[in-house]
Parts: structure tokens; C-alpha cells; sequence
């Protein structure tokens, strides 16, 4: 995933899109780059790394423009370099243009346009954008002809923002990628997402599948084109108003972005349990109604999903089927019409969940999204958008999203099981266990088990039955922020290969509530003889714990519990260890390419 965003108005052009790269760079910080646009020339500013590297290269010659295109890259086609940053541009340098998504016949492309007699600079995919429209150019055609043509060439998935020197107009086409424009006043933002323009707008246009727009300093116009070829250009639609709160582009007090969102995670569970009753029971109808449910997710949405199937058997005494997103193919010929499935996505615009959702609506049956963006591309695909409502999530880890997305799963799957207000209790329960596990005694527990763990080689995590949701959970958040080798296992599948892993000092981190303790002690005990350090998880301390979180037992909403001191783990030993928690290597936000 990358991110895109372009400029259109009055203001100094280069502020405004250096300010949107770091409101973006969630999206990716491999390496990133500039290009303005005035009457004489357009100047590309590109770097290696993170925009603040960015910031130092900028001449303060280029501050002016009328316009302007900017990208922060997550590499996936030739190593981060400032050779194959964005920007790129065409042979004469007169076209310019970023892209978020995979070319999937950019090999075939360019070696047609190197026979044309085009010079290459890049490895990226991307670089036959402006070469093509260079070609189409050369031949007599117009910019925005070019663009339509374009969309016929390119195979994958694309967001595009391209414009040429002496043309006062940006030009941005979607396919597959997420795109959006900001509409100010007299000024113009278009982008791969919200919180890039935020701070200037809260109008936006959303662009569906395969539009393609042009944005003058007069407004933004949609390209058609009619069956006998005619070119037109069209009022958009009026765009949408946003609600946010302006706290979340913000750190405020915090540090980092992901601990103020672990954070808030106690006023997001009071909000969904408040949250109405009707807006669950579409949800809980469709489901109820359905042959057979399916679940798909990936990372920690696959996570939630391996929740909701342990819930929908214990609970509703449903048949589920779990699959991850990039897998979904292997199950898709068994859904008909009459089942449901639950695709489940912070972003809403994962590649994997996306291509899934649309298989599922391929076989006719019922869609219903748990998305916590709900203007995305799975929101407007589902039949039903469950909203998470968690508010902006800027750090790359998920934490307050995935909370969000276990409640609502809990509210659903309770409520077709009749036991709403046994459900309700006990997240009322696990939102008061919320405020002492993130108190600041809390965080320095957390902090001095993270000075064990910044030393280990190897970390693994045991539960059972829905403890294993929580080891899952938590090994990933252990990878990604804290770049610790962790592995969850079942508890009764230790002996079964991965106890050979087990040598003295080896730190496991047991989870269990008041029904599973004993299994619990068991499998402690057996790991302690072999060497392993126990932390335990749960209500009260086992007998060989070298050290003890302790969580009060919530029931089925021990996994939100008991994840918040994980999430907490992961943020502090990624301190302790100068790795930055809201930027993982090698990870993005939301993963827009399959």
C-alpha cells in the first residue's frame, strides 16, 4: 500500500502536500516525493525513507505551484530507493504522476514502450503510467483522452493522480485502490484517504470503480465517455460531509499514535454498548436466516473472525467456516444464495477481504461488512456495513479496531442466541477491567515483563479454546510492533512438536480465565520443567509464574481483557528497543495489493 495525495488552489502548494504525506504515512514509508507544477516547469523533489528526510530536500525554490502530486511509498516492485520513488515522470519530464496498486502487465507494457524508444529510470511497476500517457500524447491525443485510454491498458489495481506542465489540472483515476477528493473552498484534494486533508476540509467526493476525474482551480469535473467515443465532462456528485473528531489527527499527550489508541479503547466499548439495538438487528437477521456462515478476514481481522466462529458454536450453536482472505477461493464454490458471509476489515479496502467479498457476491449470497470506514470499498459492496465507529486509526498495528470488532461480534452473535443482556453485562465488565489495565501501574508492569522480552529470542503463546484467539492476536502484535520471533499454539498441542522449541530461559505467556485454569496449571507446569519462563494471563497466578498479569475474568469478553496488557507489551518492548511502535518495518496500514 501506498499513499497519494495531489493539491488544486491557492496555497502555497508544497506545505499542503508535505503536511497530507505525514497525515499518510501509515500507508508507507519505504521513500517519498514531490512534484509541483508552475507556469514554467514542474520541479520533482524525491527521497529515501520517511518525509521528514523529505522535508530537509524540499528547496525552498519550488514553494510556490499551482498545483502539485505527492506519494509515500511501501515498496512492492523494486527495492525502496530514491530511484524508485514517486514521482515519476515521463521521458521528456513533462508528465508526471503517482500511483497506489499493482500493474499486473507493467512487464509487457514497458517493454513495448522501450521498443517505442521510452527510457526507463525506475524498476517500479508504476513507471509505465507517465510513458503511456507520453505516448498517447504523441500521438495527437488529449490528457484526459490519454487517462481513458490508459484505464484500458493498465491490468491490477491502480489510484492515479497525473497532470502535465503548462495544463492547470490534475487528473486521478481508481481502480481497485481507494481514492477520495477533498472539496474546499476554491481548493481541491484529492488523495487515498480522509485524514490526509482533514485539517483543511471535511467535504468529501468518494470515487467509485473506474472513475476518472479532472480537478481545475474551477472545480472537479467527472470524465465520461459515450458509446460512440465522445468525450464529456460532468458535474460530480454533491460530496459527502464528514464527522470526525479533529483529536484524532492528533497525539495530544501521547507519544505515539498507538498507545493513545490502546488508550481509548474503554469510551469505544462504552459507545458500541450503548449503541442502539436496531442498528444490530439487520445484522443478527441476516445471519440467523442464513444456511451456513462464512467469516473472512485477514491479520487481525482474520483474528476476530476466528472470535465470532468460536462464539456463533458456544452461543448461537451455529456451523461457521473461518477463512483467511488471500484462501477464500478455495472455499468460495460451496456458498449458494442462501448463506451469509461476514467480511471483516478495519480499512475496508484490503485487497485479500475486497476480492473475497466479490466472490461472495459472484455466488449470490448476502454480504454484511464490519467496517470501521464506512464510505470504503467493502462498505458499499456489502448488502449491510456493520460501522465500527472506533474513529481514525493512524498506526499501522490495529488495537482500538479490533476491540470494536469483538464487541460488535459478541453484541451480534448474543442477540441471535437470546442473551443480550448477559452479553451486555459482561462488557460492562471488561470496559471497567479497561481503565485499571491501562492505568499507568498497569503500563509499568507491562514495561518491566517488556525489558525480559526486548532479550528473547523466541517468544511463544499458549491458550485454549477462546484463549487462542488471544494468543493469535497478541504473537502478531509481538511481530509487528516489537519484531520478536512469537508463535501461538493451542495448549494441547505443545507436546504435540512445538515443546521441542521449549529451552531454559524461553519466556511463554499462558492465557486462561476461571473455567480453563486448571487445564491452564497443567500445561504450565509441563512448560516450567522444560526451562520455559511462565507469564501468566488471567484471573489469578499460577503456581510457577515467574511473573502475572493479572486480568478479572469477563467471560466470553475475556479476549478484549486480556488483549489491551498485550497490545501494551508490544508498544513498550518496541520502546525499549528504539523501534518505532506506529511505523513497523516493512508494513502498512491497509495492504491495497494482493
Amino acid at each position: 500500500m501506498c499513499g497519494i495525495a495531489g493539491y488544486v488552489g491557492p496555497r502555497p502548494t508544497a506545505p499542503v502536500l508535505l503536511e497530507s504525506l505525514k497525515r499518510l504515512e501509515y500507508r508507507g514509508y519505504d521513500s517519498c516525493g514531490v512534484a509541483i507544477f508552475s507556469d514554467l516547469n514542474v520541479k520533482v523533489t524525491r527521497s529515501q525513507g520517511r518525509v521528514m528526510e523529505l522535508l530537509e530536500k524540499v528547496s525552498p525554490s519550488i514553494s510556490g505551484g499551482y498545483m502539485g502530486m505527492a506519494h509515500t511509498r511501501w515498496a512492492t516492485h523494486g527495492v525502496p530507493s530514491e530511484r524508485n520513488a514517486h514521482p515519476l515522470t515521463s521521458c521528456q519530464g513533462d508528465i508526471a504522476a503517482v500511483h497506489n496498486g499493482i500493474i499486473e502487465n507493467a512487464s509487457l507494457l514497458r517493454e513495448d514502450l522501450i521498443r517505442q524508444g521510452h527510457r526507463f529510470t525506475s524498476d517500479t511497476d508504476s513507471e509505465v503510467i507517465p510513458h503511456l500517457l507520453e505516448a498517447e500524447l504523441a500521438e495527437g491525443r488529449t490528457l484526459d483522452v490519454a487517462m481513458l485510454r490508459l484505464r484500458e491498458r493498465l491490468r491490477g489495481s491502480f489510484a492515479i493522480i497525473a497532470a502535465r506542465k503548462g495544463e492547470r489540472t490534475l487528473y486521478a483515476m481508481r481502480r481497485g485502490s481507494p481514492l477520495v477528493v477533498g472539496i474546499g473552498d476554491g481548493e481541491y484534494f484529492p488523495a487515498s484517504d480522509i485524514p490526509s486533508f482533514l485539517q483543511y476540509t471535511r467535504r468529501v467526493l468518494y470515487l467509485h470503480e473506474d472513475d476518472c476525474v479532472a480537478i481545475t482551480p474551477s472545480g472537479v469535473q467527472m470524465i465520461r465517455q459515450d458509446l460512440s467515443g465522445a468525450i464529456r465532462w460532468e458535474p460530480p456528485p454533491v460530496p459527502s460531509v464528514i464527522d470526525f473528531d479533529p483529536e484524532s489527527l492528533s497525539k495530544g499527550e501521547f507519544d505515539h499514535f498507538m498507545i493513545k489508541e490502546i488508550m481509548e479503547q474503554a469510551g469505544i466499548l462504552e459507545r458500541i454498548i450503548y449503541r442502539q439495538p436496531e442498528v444490530l438487528a439487520p445484522a443478527v437477521e441476516k445471519l440467523s436466516r442464513a444456511r451456513h456462515i462464512y467469516l473472512v478476514g485477514a491479520g487481525t481481522s482474520y483474528h476476530a473472525g476466528l472470535y465470532g466462529e468460536y462464539l456463533l458454536a458456544q452461543l448461537a450453536r451455529r456451523r461457521s467456516t473461518l477463512t483467511i482472505a488471500s484462501e477464500f477461493e478455495t472455499v468460495a464454490p460451496l456458498i449458494t444464495e442462501e448463506d451469509t458471509v461476514v467480511a471483516l476489515s478495519q480499512s475496508g479496502e484490503t485487497a485479500d477481504t475486497l476480492l473475497a467479498a466479490q466472490l461472495a457476491k459472484e455466488r449470490g449470497a448476502q454480504l454484511v461488512g464490519l467496517v470501521n470506514v464506512e464510505a470504503s470499498s467493502l462498505a458499499r459492496l456489502a448488502d449491510l456495513c456493520v460501522p465500527l465507529r472506533s474513529g481514525l486509526e493512524l498506526a499501522v498495528a490495529s488495537t482500538k479496531t479490533y476491540t470494536a470488532q469483538l464487541a460488535l461480534l459478541y453484541q451480534i452473535v448474543a442477540r441471535m442466541a437470546g442473551q443480550q443482556e448477559s452479553s451486555c453485562s459482561e462488557l460492562w465488565r471488561a470496559r471497567d477491567g479497561l481503565y485499571h489495565l491501562t492505568s499507568e501501574a498497569a503500563r509499568d508492569h507491562c514495561r518491566s515483563v517488556g525489558r525480559v522480552f526486548a532479550e528473547a529470542r523466541d517468544v511463544f503463546l499458549v491458550g485454549r479454546g477462546i484463549h487462542r484467539v488471544t494468543a493469535l492476536e497478541a504473537a502478531l502484535k509481538l511481530k509487528e510492533v516489537a519484531r520478536l520471533r512469537a508463535e501461538a499454539f493451542p495448549g494441547g498441542e505443545m507436546k504435540h512438536g512445538p515443546l521441542a522449541l521449549v529451552q531454559d530461559g524461553t519466556p511463554v505467556i499462558i492465557f486462561y480465565g476461571e473455567g480453563d485454569a486448571v487445564a491452564a496449571e497443567a500445561s504450565a507446569s509441563e512448560l516450567a520443567s522444560r526451562g520455559a519462563q511462565i507469564y501468566s494471563v488471567g484471573p489469578q497466578p499460577l503456581r510457577v509464574s515467574t511473573d502475572h498479569i493479572r486480568v478479572v475474568d469477563t467471560g466470553y469478553s475475556n479476549p478484549i481483557t486480556q488483549m489491551v496488557p498485550m497490545q501494551i507489551l508490544a508498544y513498550e518492548t518496541a520502546r525499549l528497543k528504539n523501534l518505532d511502535p506506529d511505523h513497523p518495518r516493512n508494513l502498512a496500514k491497509a495492504v491495497t495489493v494482493t
